[in-house]
């Protein structure tokens, strides 16, 4: 029988523990992906070179992965007969202005 959705398997759980045993009962990875972007991060602003600016670019598009939704690729087939539309939604809860100097292009 398959375990529901989210469920942690034995592996896992064996590997979250070994973990937490090593590096402390808080040690989470992805919060460590974390404080290593931000080391980076404020490394790449002090430094300023393009292989730790890359470094740090690279440490925080992991830490997208986990909170930002894959962006799918979608294929539009058009015939003669068919018109697309595409409408363009913010979800960043900022407000929506109708000034044409600040919107989006």
């Amino acid at each position: 029988m398959a375990r529901t959705k989210g469920a942690v398997g034995k592996n896992k759980a064996f590997l979250m523990s070994r973990l937490q045993d090593m590096y402390g009962e808080r040690f989470h990875p992805i919060l460590r992906i974390a404080e290593n972007a931000n080391r980076l991060d404020e490394l790449s602003q002090v430094e300023n070179d393009v292989a730790t600016i890359k470094a740090a670019t690279d440490a925080w598009a992991k830490i997208a992965e986990y909170t930002e939704p894959k962006l799918s690729a979608v294929t539009i087939e058009n015939d003669s007969s068919l018109t697309v539309s595409v409408q363009r939604k913010r979800y960043d809860a900022g407000a929506i202005s109708n000034d044409t100097d600040n919107a989006d292009s």
